[in-house]
């Protein structure tokens, strides 16, 4: 996932594809190409990146499956949706 220049106005598409979805076992690399710090956050507090600076990345696996929604603590607008199957 690319979260691309300019997100902090965006929604739905901050994180690229919304909703996402990918099998058990896979590992998801959030990479922020944009110019400010973001985040991504689980709703549900499955997973925290802590901040992330323009150029850093973060990983997850995600074990199981189910719907993960997700956003950016900084921009709460920026918001997203992982399908786990």
């Amino acid at each position: 996932m690319t979260i691309p220049g300019g997100a902090s106005i965006l929604t739905t598409t901050a994180f690229g594809a919304n909703p996402l979805t990918i099998t058990a076992g896979t590992t998801i690399s959030w990479l922020n190409d944009d110019n400010t710090t973001h985040t991504s956050s689980a709703d549900a507090g499955q997973w925290a990146s802590g901040n992330m600076t323009p150029g850093a990345r973060f990983n997850f696996t995600f074990a199981s499956a189910g719907r993960f929604t997700y956003h950016c603590q900084i921009h709460p607008n920026m918001v997203g949706t992982i399908v786990v199957q």
